[in-house]
């Protein structure tokens, strides 16, 4: 059963359709921690130079935006050529169809990717080979969902999830006719055999769902099993929030890694409402440099900021200095004042009757000049500008944009407490106290037989899964056996 969404309250009844709002679409595939290639394909595929078709956006106004994610199967090499295969000709196929009905269009490209993808296959003599796909089209804020396999669609609206597709496998026809419930299908064996995919036979049935209203702030994410199997839904919902698409996308990758990875990692995500990248900011050639310093890392943006910081004491220093010899130069080129001396009055002897009248006397002394007073200047203070310090309130030298646990001291290079010094932070760690690997779960394996000894039943003892890590002469273990997810090909009906 599909889980339904909570519907956003609206003031009154709308008198005509609501015009369509943006949309920022992000797409990213990771081959996880197990595999040695990635056979998943998605469209789109953000940053990749290799996207083959680019409908123009005439095309784009007319169909929607496509979000589409195939999952291969039959081995690396033949599972990513055909996951790579029909995810080309469903695109090109969708944006030929003329329409009106987006949801039969989807339905006819997955089609004939799957007729596409059979023949190519019996051309080759590729055997045992195929993929999944689920499909999504947003238009004028409607989404429109088809699927084949166990690839999903999600809607996450309010802080809830709720799955849009039907996954079409052995342990889904177990629930469906009642025999396991949805706690047991868990840890069900056949969680991963698939009883559809395309290129198994000529002909395939795709599920197709009732269109659905979109509002403003929804996310639509589609996904391959490499997600879901190692993520919660609830886990999902929390990862999901805040930042950008694109870092929304590497977080649901790094946790998916950080549980074990099993299998190749797709998420394509769309949130309505939301500007692509730029979101209103600068315009021309501005908004570009903005946008190359967002998706820069962190070591490049701190690089940046350093840079900066020192070419502003640079500037500061050379203006200071140029005030400094532009003042003393000045200082140089004034005159020195000097005084004109002044001659003292004359002193004339008085005569008398016997003596005859004496020389004019002269000045007895030379009077002195004034003293001369050079004037001086006020030294002008150079302030050197100190860089903001970038805030890292727990002080494990991860800054706090940086830093997924910003209040609590760590060593994990995210941020985050790491006791065990296990490399797998203590929010993901089952055995924070006792190291071990991610395969583990960060939980040590004394015996080495593949269990971890948190649920090893004989963690001394090396011993087979079905047995519970025990030897087999020991008492068959109460617990379900552990399991790595694999994936087969059901066989061609005639």
């Amino acid at each position: 059963m599909l889980h339904t969404l909570p519907q956003p309250v609206q003031s009154q009844p709308a008198q005509r359709p609501a015009p369509a709002l943006p949309l920022d679409v992000w797409g990213a595939t990771d081959k996880g921690r197990r595999r040695e290639g990635n056979e998943d394909a998605i469209y789109p595929h953000s940053g990749a130079e290799s996207t083959s078709f680019k409908p123009n956006a005439e095309r784009l106004a007319q169909k929607g935006q496509l979000l589409v994610v195939a999952d291969g199967v039959g081995g690396a090499k033949a599972g990513a050529e055909a996951s790579q295969w029909a995810i080309r000709v469903a695109v090109e196929r969708y944006y030929d169809l003329p329409g009106p009905d987006l949801g039969a269009d989807l339905q006819a490209a997955i089609e004939v990717a799957n007729v596409s993808l059979y023949q190519y296959l019996q051309s080759t003599g590729t055997q045992e080979a195929g993929c999944t796909m689920a499909a999504a089209v947003i238009h004028r804020n409607v989404l429109y969902v088809a699927n084949v396999g166990d690839s999903r669609v999600y809607v996450i609206r309010n802080g809830q999830i709720a799955k849009q597709t039907r996954d079409h496998t052995l342990t889904q026809q177990k629930i469906d006719q009642r025999i396991i419930g949805p706690e047991e299908a868990k840890t069900d064996p056949d969680q991963s055999v698939l009883t559809r995919s395309l290129g198994a036979a000529q002909t395939v049935r795709v599920d197709v769902f009732p269109p659905l209203q979109l509002f403003e702030g929804d996310m639509v994410l589609v996904c391959s099993d490499g997600l879901t199997d190692m993520l919660e839904e609830e886990e999902i919902v929390r990862l999901v929030g805040g930042g950008s698409l694109k870092r929304v996308a590497q977080r649901l990758i790094d946790a998916a890694n950080k549980r074990g990875g099993v299998d190749n990692i797709s998420v394509v995500l769309a949130h309505v409402g939301r500007r692509p990248s730029s979101g209103g900011g600068p315009p021309g050639g501005l908004r570009n440099l903005v946008n190359r310093v967002r998706r820069m890392a962190w070591w490049q943006k701190l690089v940046l900021l350093a840079g900066g910081a020192l070419v502003s004491v640079a500037l500061c220093a050379m203006i200071a200095l140029g005030w400094w010899m532009y003042d003393r130069g000045r200082d140089r080129a004034t005159p020195t004042p000097t005084s004109e001396p002044k001659p003292t009055a004359e002193a004339t002897a008085a005569p008398t009757e016997t003596v005859a009248p004496t020389d004019t006397l002269q000045p007895t002394s030379t009077p002195t000049a004034r003293g001369t007073v050079s004037p001086t200047s006020t030294s002008v203070p150079t302030l050197t500008p100190t860089p903001t310090p970038i805030p890292d309130r727990d002080g494990d030298g991860v800054f706090d944009y940086e830093d997924e646990c910003p209040d609590k001291y760590g060593t994990h290079p995210n941020g985050c407490p790491d006791r065990d010094g296990d490399g797998i932070d203590d929010r993901y760690d089952k055995c924070p106290d006792h190291p071990g690997s991610p395969e583990m779960e960060g939980c040590p394996d004394s015996d080495g037989d593949g269990l971890h000894d948190k649920i090893d039943q004989c963690p001394n003892e090396p011993g087979p899964v079905e047995n519970g890590g025990c030897p087999k002469e020991s008492p068959k273990p109460t617990g379900k056996p552990a399991k790595e997810p694999t994936k087969a090909v059901p066989t061609a009906a005639p």
